[in-house]
């Protein structure tokens, strides 16, 4: 079962690896706090209006993340996170 704690987007720093046109999220940082990503679990795209945005559901060993990466300006944005109970 899981839980959500959090729906309000917030612009987050990820630690990026980038390897020809692959994008994977390392680590990223919120409120002063570094998580590690232990898994990526899914990557899909998502049109927000004429631009593609990348979706990637990431957790560690406690929660499921959603982080939103925009090519065009290199931005990442934490989407959601839940809690598995």
């Amino acid at each position: 079962v899981k839980s959500m704690l959090s729906t309000e987007p917030e612009s987050i720093r990820v630690v990026t690896e980038f390897h020809g046109k692959t994008v994977r999220p390392l680590a990223f940082q919120r409120a002063g706090r570094r998580y590690d990503v232990e898994k990526v679990n899914l990557i899909y795209r998502k049109r927000n209006g004429a631009r593609w945005l990348w979706c990637f559901a990431v957790s560690d060993n406690a929660n499921a993340y959603l982080l939103i990466f925009n090519p065009d300006d290199l931005t990442w944005q934490l989407e959601s996170v839940s809690r598995e109970a």
